[in-house]
């Protein structure tokens, strides 16, 4: 360490690289003399330490007795040397003497470098996280400085980022110097230090660079409501506005596709389809799986899956090379999605209904209202007639409602509710020893 202006010029320097405030920096150089001279006097003598940037100035004052001894030390002063410092002043007196940081010794300022570097690289934490935890999810610009096996180490500014391989699009390369455009995909606390973690294959990053090339998206006039990318090769963003006079998909690829031609560039040519999204899952999935025309759709609610029916001569391109496009789809509109042709969909169907009709005939058999003894054609046709077509829904009417439609006794209802009743228990009770 050397005279004050240079320690505070150093130090103004770092913090101007690091974007470290300028109090900040003036505490932690108050805080690294404090510790340096500490170290030289002891830690029960308390010194008084001024930092004052503006002026580059940095005054210590160090407790010292005025002792009888003929020598000045650390601890003590002569009295002769006391009366620079106070008027009259008396054997026992403590006074506050100045000196340097030159003059604690070589060791306080080791003491004092340290601590400050201690100091700084908490500040310079600190600022990192403030700098950019509000900007996770959005993009940042920066330069190539190296690379190695596994990450690109790129400078966004006051700091480093990294791009992982796994995170860039494959068959990316990126030469030092070069400019770079990623997502800020995480913060990760490393040995307690903060690392940011960059992405250019994320599907958040499409998105974001539709905001950044579109100024309908960035305006919120069109809003970006999904995404799915298998990185370098194809993508699929879901778009929509709430204004009916307005094309999301043809504003978002832009005359003769000049906007979404600028966001494939940046993305190693990436074939990216525009389909507009739709609240009801039918038709968004049908404009999803473009550019293949649907003849048909089949909502299966329980398994999360819509089957899609296509021209048998448009099957290949529904699904896409390596099934990229019905996959991407699904990812999309997150339902699992079942691609039939045609013909093959009609043999289905025969087959569903031949099932159906199975199905239905057990159930008339089962269920039929000739089963039960206890009733006669005419109660049968009574009860048809108020829509109590089977036993199941016999077992399951009122009392009132029985007495009502057949004109009965209450306690002939209860009877044949009970009659209803015990035949379904038996029908279970088989079915269960069945199995």
């Amino acid at each position: 360490m050397s005279s004050s202006k240079e320690i505070i010029k150093t130090v103004e320097d770092l913090g101007r690289e690091k974007g470290i405030s300028r109090e900040i920096l003036a505490d932690a150089l108050h805080e690294a003399i404090v510790a340096a001279t500490v170290k030289r006097i002891g830690k029960y003598l308390e010194p008084e330490v001024t930092v004052d940037l503006d002026k580059g100035l940095i005054n210590i004052l160090i407790p010292k007795e005025v002792s009888e001894s003929e020598e000045s030390n650390w601890y003590e002063i002569t009295m002769e040397e006391a009366k620079e410092y106070k008027e009259n002043p008396q054997y026992g007196d403590i006074l506050m003497v100045p000196t340097t940081l030159d003059a604690l010794g070589r060791q306080a300022a080791l003491v004092a470098k340290q601590k400050l570097i201690e100091k700084l690289k908490e500040a310079e934490k600190q600022v990192i996280l403030d700098n950019f935890q509000n900007k996770l999810g959005e993009i940042v610009n920066g330069t190539i400085l190296k690379t190695d096996r596994d990450n690109i180490i790129i400078n966004i500014g006051k700091t480093e980022a990294i791009l992982p391989k796994k995170e860039m699009i494959p068959g990316e390369f990126f030469n030092r110097n070069d400019y770079v455009r990623a997502l800020l995909l995480d913060i990760k606390l490393v040995k307690s230090w903060p690392q940011l973690i960059l992405s250019r294959s994320h599907p958040n990053f499409l998105k974001k660079l539709f905001e950044a090339e579109i100024p309908e998206v960035f305006e919120g006039i069109i809003e970006v409501k999904g995404a799915a990318r298998e990185p370098g090769d194809r993508a699929k963003v879901a778009v929509y506005s709430k204004n009916s006079n307005i094309d999301p998909v043809g504003a978002c690829i832009g005359v003769k596709g000049a906007r979404i031609s600028t966001i494939s560039d940046e993305l190693k040519k990436e074939k990216i389809d525009v389909v507009e999204w739709s609240p009801d899952p039918v038709k968004y999935v049908c404009n999803a799986i473009s550019p293949a025309n649907v003849l048909l759709t089949n909502i299966i609610e329980d398994d999360k899956t819509i089957e899609i029916v296509v021209p048998d001569d448009q099957l290949s391109l529904a699904i896409g090379k390596k099934g990229q496009n019905v996959r991407l789809a699904a990812i999309l509109t997150e339902w699992r999605l079942d691609v039939l042709k045609e013909s093959e969909y009609a043999e289905i169907r025969t087959s569903r209904l031949e099932e159906q009709e199975q199905e239905l005939k057990a159930f008339y058999e089962l269920y039929n209202l000739e089963n039960l003894e206890i009733l006669n054609h005419a109660m049968i046709a009574k009860l048809i007639e108020h829509g109590v077509g089977d036993i199941e829904k016999l077992s399951s009417a009122s009392v009132d409602e029985i007495v009502s439609y057949l004109e009965i006794s209450e306690e002939a209802a209860v009877g044949i509710i009970n009659a209803a009743i015990d035949y379904l228990t038996a029908k279970l009770d088989e079915l269960d020893d069945e199995e």
